[in-house]
């Protein structure tokens, strides 16, 4: 019996029940709707890879529209956390722009875009720059998590503390978890996106008890 993917399904599933949940219940402000939105992208990378793994849907289309997915988590993180810390300007908008990179170059390549394993837990990808793609991708996540830990320090308003330390916690216990275990165990690089997302329920249910919060 095939199992693979199974593990991508189950997150999804809780992660869009967390979703409706959202829409239903939650405040819709601004960095709300971010935050539903980043909810909505780390269910479509599971439920893409449980096509990929699961029902064996191995396309590169269907590969290049999982990493399409998850390359915007990192500066949507980022822009989430400038703009619920008050330092979001005009330029910040330009966070996106090594994304925007990589989302126009991928279609150029798509016939070197593979996945090398599918595993029960996690899928592994064979994809061109990504030594370049993983550097880009961790900055905007360093980035977001000093500008929650200098917030945090800084906040006076008890609840907006509160706040802020969901958020901060949320990252912190997703990545830097992620981090040590890279070190440590080399085959975690090479499912290093698939792993993470998998850590980013953490992340997942901490935004959704802040954006029940978060009614300011």
């Amino acid at each position: 019996m095939n199992l693979d993917g199974s593990i991508s399904l189950l997150i999804a599933c809780m992660e869009l029940v967390f979703i409706i949940n959202l829409l239903i219940f939650a405040q819709k402000n601004s960095v709300n709707k971010m935050l539903i939105g980043q909810l909505a992208l780390l269910f479509g990378y599971q439920f893409l890879e449980f096509l990929i793994c699961f029902m064996g849907i191995q396309k590169q289309i269907v590969i290049y529209f999982a990493f399409l997915d998850i390359t915007l988590l990192p500066p949507l993180g980022l822009y989430i956390a400038l703009k619920y810390t008050g330092k979001l300007q005009s330029y910040h908008k330009y966070i996106f722009i090594p994304a925007l990179f990589f989302i126009l170059y991928y279609p150029f390549v798509l016939d070197q875009f593979k996945v090398t394993k599918c595993t029960v837990l996690y899928a592994s990808y064979n994809y061109p720059l990504g030594e370049f793609y993983a550097v880009l991708y961790y900055l905007p996540i360093i980035a977001a998590m000093i500008i929650y830990n200098k917030n945090w320090g800084a906040e006076q308003d008890p609840h907006q503390k509160g706040l802020t330390r969901l958020l901060f916690f949320g990252y912190i216990f997703t990545f830097i978890p992620s981090m040590i275990i890279a070190i440590f165990f080399l085959s975690f690089v090479y499912a290093v996106e698939s792993l993470l997302c998998k850590m980013a329920f953490i992340l997942a249910t901490f935004s959704f008890i802040f954006v029940l919060k978060n009614r300011s």
